[in-house]
């Protein structure tokens, strides 16, 4: 999982979390909430800002936004909504702290690029490398670089999310005081 390529989705700055990344409202009226299906919370993301993107999004797309992707409320349900849509990955010009948190417990790599809306397009396809820091925007050919998400981060991602994560380190009783 390293290295992820997928076509992207550009949208706008200051992206709630309980807003514009996936209506808080509507997620209260789902079948058994609170504890909702990955199906039915995906199937709400970004329907604020366009209403069919959950018919349109395929899995391993890219999003991009602009400034203060996640902002509001510490929720991982916009988190969890991106990633149950299909979305493999966000790449923001910044990212609010909370939403980050969420985004790498969850499993979900969130980077932040400044410029990021000025080398991509919709549609285009991008090619990452978080371990790395690499990033090439396949359709132009331009490539870019980032500060790549440190080893420990990624195991968690690559787990999968945290619990996953903390859940074979104890089956391996590989458990240590510090993440490797």
């Amino acid at each position: 999982m390293k290295t992820i390529k997928g076509n992207v989705w550009v949208f706008g700055d200051d992206l709630d979390v309980d807003m514009e990344i996936v209506p808080y409202r509507q997620v209260k009226n789902l079948p058994g909430y609170p504890n909702v299906s990955d199906e039915d919370i995906g199937k709400l993301a970004f329907t604020l800002v366009d209403p069919d993107f959950p018919k349109k999004v395929k899995k391993g797309d890219i999003v991009i936004a602009g400034t203060n992707m996640g902002c509001g409320h510490d929720h991982a349900t916009g988190p969890r909504a991106i990633l149950a849509s299909g979305i493999a990955a966000v790449v923001a010009e910044s990212l609010h702290e909370w939403f980050l948190r969420n985004c790498i417990l969850l499993g979900l790599p969130a980077i932040k690029y400044e410029g990021i809306k000025k080398k991509v397009k919709e549609g285009d396809e991008l090619e990452i490398d978080f371990a790395s820091g690499k990033m090439i925007n396949v359709t132009t050919g331009e490539k870019m670089e980032f500060e790549p998400i440190p080893s420990y981060l990624l195991k968690i991602i690559e787990a999968g999310n945290l619990r996953t994560y903390l859940k074979n380190k104890i089956d391996a009783d590989d458990l240590d005081t510090y993440l490797e």
